[in-house]
């Protein structure tokens, strides 16, 4: 007999979602991708090899967001 069972997580414990979680996590990935847009102290190669980085992650994560968190329809 194996039964699983799903404790909440502190956060979960404290009230935040993993919707919330999720949305967090995008806002500092797409606020970070602004910074380093406009920042003057990075090089313009610097930039391109950090916006390869950052931008399939962004991709990644709001295909995840929408996935698993569909926007609620009002």
């Amino acid at each position: 007999m194996s039964e699983v069972i799903d404790f909440p997580t502190p956060r979960e414990r404290a009230g935040v979602s993993m919707k919330e979680d999720m949305e967090n996590l995008l806002d500092c990935l797409l606020g970070a991708m602004i910074g380093l847009k406009h920042s003057e102290n990075v090089s313009e190669d610097d930039r391109e090899a950090d916006m390869e980085v950052l931008l399939p992650l962004v991709v990644k994560y709001l295909t995840v967001s929408g996935e698993r968190y569909p926007a609620e329809e009002e």
